[in-house]
This record gives C-alpha cells, sequence and structure tokens, in this order.
C-alpha cells in the first residue's frame, strides 16, 4: 500500500491513499470555501494523471463529510466529465442515510457509464 498525503483548507480535509487496485479519497470534514475549486481542482487533476499512469481507479469517498456547500460539487462534476469521456475510472461513494448527501450525490448519477467505469453509490 502507498503512502498518504493529506490536504487541508479551512474546514476540509482531503486525504489520497494510494492501494493495490485504487487511489481512494476520503473527504472529512465541511467544504465551506466560497471558491473551492482553487483548492479542489489541483488535487483531482493530479488524481486523474496519477491514475492514467497507474491504471487504478480513483475513488471518492464522501461518507465521512459533514457538510459542503453548492460550489464544491462543480469540481467534482468536471472530474467526472472528463473521466466519462476517457479511460478513467472513478467511484463516487457517499451516505444514502444523509440527506444533503442523497440529494447532492444522486443527482451525479447521470455521469454513470454502463460499462462500471463511472459509478455513484450511495451506501
Amino acid at each position: 500500500m502507498g503512502k498518504t498525503e493529506a490536504y487541508i483548507s479551512n474546514l476540509l480535509k482531503i486525504e489520497v491513499q494510494e492501494k493495490n487496485d485504487s487511489i481512494v479519497t476520503y473527504w472529512t470534514g465541511k467544504s465551506v470555501d466560497r471558491n473551492p475549486g482553487k483548492f479542489l481542482t489541483p488535487i483531482l487533476v493530479d488524481l486523474l494523471k496519477k491514475s492514467n499512469e497507474v491504471q487504478k481507479r480513483i475513488i471518492l469517498d464522501f461518507q465521512k463529510l459533514d457538510y459542503m456547500n453548492s460550489s464544491t460539487i462543480t469540481p467534482v462534476i468536471k472530474i467526472l466529465e472528463r473521466a466519462k469521456r476517457g479511460k478513467i475510472q472513478v467511484t463516487v461513494l457517499y451516505r444514502k442515510l444523509l440527506k444533503w448527501q442523497e440529494l447532492s450525490f444522486s443527482a451525479l448519477k447521470i455521469f454513470q457509464t454502463k460499462d462500471r467505469r463511472v459509478e455513484i453509490k450511495g451506501l
């Protein structure tokens, strides 16, 4: 298993952990920045590059995220759009029982692909 890197901005923490078959990002805390793309986009773009190099699925795990504002979803959508067009595999995990997560993330199901390269999973 690879190393874990942590990125922190305000109340949001993202841990990136490389595993045998995937690169997992664990999102915790709250994403409240007015322009979260400044913080998130470089991390997500880096993930795409790394995933492409090592041929591993990206897992965006939002299950422990307490809150995110509406502008946080935009950088996530951009990654899903890029993944859908390319060969990169992405899974979004969220907590179905949290109403705000269900509302935010179930809407991303439009990015799912039939071949399961892009998956949105409420657990």
